[in-house]
């Protein structure tokens, strides 16, 4: 059950192919809009055409402006999307790095696949160990915390497609556990070209962009950013700090069962937890930010279970639009989560209603209005049977 200490989003921040910064990110989200472009062979019997989600290189320039001068010297696209990120959170909820209440943060990144472009620049002969500056997962963090000026606890999750909002259950329990007051908290993933190869292998990607929940759907568009938030407990908050919400719960499963395959029981279970953690009903779930990858399985599953649990609930998929982050796709429902609390406004699944399949209550066309709204969930999935549901309540 849910812990009496209340732990309250107070910043948020992002770097996506939308652009740099929710503003870029809130409005493609609430248009529909879709920046996806044609991926470069990687082998010869790589299909050309396949789409993905790049970060624009205005945004990825005005993030390198503003990262730390370590990283900037040795980009690493994690590094520099991470922190970026995380300075904008900071400047969200209207702190600056290295000041006291960042001294003893907790830092916790979410990530799939690292610091991938170091280290596949290193195979591939294009940069040398020295010149990437390493490719260890922990060095993402390690960024962070140095550019928010934070000494505290600082770690890695890596489970998959699930890593952000496990990074976010590890924070809230730290947090809940009095370990510390205020952690900057989240997820990223570079593009990388090993999962380009593996997704092309599969037939997985194609020409035809990721529409979730579509009877026609084919395709996953693989994408990439970074997306962080900053989480203070009831006693840390300062006045005038408007948080966007409260988060009651970040549940945490694993199906063991299938490398690839979501398993219906194993995601159901999930479900449950999260709601039992929360401490409320599915009825009383208002919006679900699904996972919502475009696969004919991942899809099959969850709106099952939306149509049989969660009725009521306003269902939206945000990878129709920035494509799916990886390790960061957690990381980009919260954001998008925090955003729909703050404006009461449910942003469209970037399909057309008549494409919907099934009884899924999907939201399309046009952003939906939710003037009560009060509870908000967040999904996300990954290979290795990997669940993490986080529910977060109005705080107003």
């Amino acid at each position: 059950m849910r812990s009496s200490t209340p732990v309250f989003v107070t910043g948020i921040g992002i770097i996506s192919p939308a652009g740099a910064g929710t503003a870029a990110f809130w409005d493609d989200l609430c248009a529909g809009r879709h920046r996806f472009t044609e991926l470069a062979p990687l082998y010869p019997g790589m299909k050309p055409g396949a789409l993905g989600g790049r970060v624009p290189e205005d945004a990825r320039k005005l993030a390198l402006d503003q990262v730390s001068a370590r990283t900037r010297d040795r980009p690493r696209s994690a590094s520099v999307f991470a922190e970026y990120a995380a300075l904008e959170a900071l400047r969200d909820a209207g702190l600056a790095p290295g000041e006291e209440l960042l001294r003893d943060a907790l830092v916790c990144i979410g990530t799939s696949d690292g610091q991938a472009d170091a280290l596949e620049d290193l195979v591939a002969g294009r940069r040398t160990a020295a010149e990437t500056g390493g490719f260890s997962s922990y060095s993402i963090t390690d960024d962070v915390a140095a550019a928010v000026g934070s000494r505290g606890p600082s770690f890695t999750t890596q489970s998959t497609c699930a890593s952000a909002n496990v990074a976010v259950s590890c924070a809230l329990e730290m947090l809940r556990a009095g370990v510390a007051d205020t952690a900057v908290v989240g997820g990223c993933d570079p593009y990388s070209e090993k999962n380009i190869i593996g997704f092309s292998s599969l037939q997985t990607i194609g020409g035809t962009r990721c529409m979730p929940f579509a009877a026609g759907r084919r395709h996953v568009t693989p994408s990439e950013g970074a997306g962080v938030l900053v989480l203070q407990t009831a006693d840390a908050l300062r006045p005038g700090q408007r948080p966007y919400a409260e988060i009651v719960a970040a549940a945490v499963t694993n199906d063991a069962r299938h490398p690839t395959a979501p398993d219906r029981d194993g995601v159901a279970a999930c479900h449950r937890r999260a709601l039992a953690e929360a401490g409320i009903t599915a009825d009383e779930i208002d919006v679900i930010f699904a996972h919502g990858t475009g696969s004919r399985a991942n899809d099959a599953v969850e709106g099952g279970i939306f149509t049989e649990s969660y009725p009521r609930a306003a269902i939206t998929a945000i990878k129709g639009t920035v494509g799916h982050l990886m390790g960061a796709a957690g990381a980009a429902g919260a954001v998008a989560s925090c955003l729909t609390l703050r404006h009461r406004l449910v942003p469209p699944t970037a399909i057309d209603a008549a494409e919907v399949e099934g009884d899924v209550n999907l939201v399309t066309g046009a952003p939906r209005p939710v003037p009560g709204l009060r509870h908000v969930q967040n999904n996300a999935f990954g290979f290795g049977g990997n669940n993490a549901i986080c529910v977060f309540r109005s705080a107003s």
